[in-house]
């Protein structure tokens, strides 16, 4: 008797979001697994998101639309962005001509890079610059973030865009945040 009052207990707490409820069946919660680091890194990122001029949205390059982050799309939408595949190194050549051609229908602007290679790092700040032309005719400085899911590479991003720059990310889980700045084609992008 008390074992099914404690699972109704837990039901109802469910159901009140203290566990995060994804769904019921036959009475009974599923609990959506949701750390709260991530609920309030999301709700950083959606308060600055509105100060910047373009998104580097950061992402696994063997699985693209998964490594998404459901959670922003919609704040993303309406933003400039440029969707970074990362670790192309690692991604069937193949595959990556289907998601070039899927990018382009969906008419997404999109890179494919390695983080660990300057050479791509640079391709991909071409590519921004040339999103941000106009912008960068009338601005001095311009704000970029980066963003995306925990394991698509944002650090390696990072260092290697900090490579001669005296920031640096941290190894460990969000440890790596907050704002830094670098000098990028004779101008200062805020990152």
């Amino acid at each position: 008797m008390r074992e099914r009052e404690r699972e109704r207990e837990r039901a109802m707490a469910a159901r009140k979001g203290l566990f995060g409820l994804a769904s019921t069946r036959a009475g009974e919660a599923a609990i959506n697994w949701y750390p709260g680091h991530m609920a309030s890194a999301t709700k950083a990122i959606r308060e600055r998101i509105k100060l910047v001029d373009l998104v580097l949205e950061v992402r696994d390059a063997r699985i693209p639309l998964s490594s998404a982050n459901a959670e922003l799309q919609d704040a993303l939408e309406h933003k400039k962005r440029l969707i970074v595949l990362n670790k192309m190194d690692l991604a069937n050549p193949n595959m990556m001509l289907k998601w070039v051609k899927h990018f382009e229908a969906c008419k997404q602007h999109h890179v494919f890079v390695n983080a660990h290679q300057q050479k791509a790092v640079k391709k991909m700040l071409d590519m921004a610059r040339e999103l941000l032309s106009e912008r960068l005719a009338k601005e001095p400085t311009l704000l970029l973030m980066i963003l995306g899911i925990p394991n698509v590479g944002k650090s390696a991003l990072v260092n290697s865009l900090f490579h001669l720059s005296h920031s640096s990310t941290s190894g460990a889980p969000e440890e790596s945040k907050g704002w830094a700045s670098t000098r990028c084609h004779s101008r200062s992008l805020w990152i």
